[in-house]
């Protein structure tokens, strides 16, 4: 693995934490979440044309999505929460293959 992806998917399972433990207290960490994206853009700059994704990587956006879904099922106003759903899954369809979307 290249040393620049897995230095990116330590900095994302850190940042994980980070937006993970307040999700748990139906709170968003908006920072976190804004470094999370900024990772992302520079992870799909180095993965883009490769045919397989790390499995490490790939277990960490699905928690991260995964917490965003659930926690969102337990508040009455959904609307911090929807925003980043939206924008995770797009990043997620964007780093794993977004032509599949069309199949």
């Amino acid at each position: 693995m290249n040393e620049r992806l897995a230095a990116l998917i330590l900095r994302i399972d850190a940042i994980a934490t980070d937006i993970i433990v307040p999700l748990r207290r139906k709170s968003i960490n908006e920072a976190a979440l804004l470094q999370l994206y900024e990772a992302l853009d520079e992870t799909y700059l180095l993965i883009e044309h490769e045919k397989q994704i790390d499995r490490e990587l790939a277990a960490i956006l699905f928690l991260i999505y995964s917490q965003l879904v659930s926690q969102s099922n337990y508040v009455y106003d959904k609307s911090n929460f929807v925003p980043h759903i939206g924008k995770l899954q797009g990043y997620i369809r964007r780093l794993f293959g977004g032509t599949l979307q069309n199949v």
